[in-house]
């Protein structure tokens, strides 16, 4: 008989505590969030440090047509990528509304995507900020699809 393994089961695997440099990164991306928002537009930051330990930021981009909206996330790696880093090890995305108010946000399921393509042992920093940890994407992205040209 199958065993049904939920995702919320499968994050326990990796759930580990955040150390100063996450803390670090969870205040850069409180930062960005300041110092970027727009209501409605720019409300959704996110900080990411590279293996080599350079914290690089990104904002959320709200589109008129949903699909075409670019999560903070990505934008991050995007950054990352531009700036000349491809290999990163941590992630983390806030919602901040400009007058110091935050939420930390699990990333959605393209999100998990794109992390995972870029690292598929990133840790990424979940849980409410208040009780903050990281999981390995890998835990929030089960069975990952993999192209078959790659």
């Amino acid at each position: 008989m199958p065993v049904l393994i939920t995702a919320k089961v499968l994050a326990l695997k990796s759930k580990t505590e955040l150390s100063k440099e996450d803390l670090e990164l969870v205040e850069a991306a409180k930062e960005a969030a300041d110092r970027l928002h727009v209501d409605d537009v720019h409300e959704v930051a996110a900080a990411l440090r590279t293996l080599n330990k350079r914290i690089v930021t990104g904002i959320h981009i709200e589109a008129n047509v949903g699909f075409a909206d670019v999560c903070g996330e990505v934008a991050a790696i995007c950054t990352a990528v531009s700036e000349g880093y491809r290999s990163f090890e941590t992630i983390v995305a806030i919602w901040g509304d400009g007058k110091g108010n935050y939420e930390l946000l699990s990333p959605c399921g393209r999100c998990r995507e794109v992390i995972s393509d870029f690292n598929k042992d990133a840790w990424v920093i979940v849980g409410s900020l208040e009780h903050p940890y990281k999981v390995k994407i890998s835990d929030l992205l089960p069975l990952k699809y993999n192209s078959s040209r790659k």
